[in-house]
């Protein structure tokens, strides 16, 4: 289940690479990393996409689709598009 959220965050100060590359990594009390169980949810600040993740190849595969989408060139500028 992915979806966007409602941001909070000004545009403005979005625009800068720590902010385009950074994530909030929630994992829940079933997260057991030795027995290979990753329970959670993921968020990227900038965009507010968000997705629940049960192993670690979906949190993986998640935040690698968002970075390859803010690398595009055309992404950070809306009148491009």
């Amino acid at each position: 289940m992915t979806y966007n959220g409602c941001s909070d965050y000004c545009r403005f100060v979005m625009e800068g690479w720590q902010y385009k590359a950074a994530f909030v990594i929630q994992f829940r009390p079933e997260t057991d990393i030795e027995a290979g169980r990753f329970e959670g949810k993921v968020e990227h600040v900038a965009s507010t996409k968000a997705t629940r993740f049960h192993w670690f190849e979906q949190l993986i595969g998640f935040i690698d689709s968002v970075l390859t989408e803010v690398r595009k060139p055309d992404h950070s500028n809306p009148q491009s598009q």
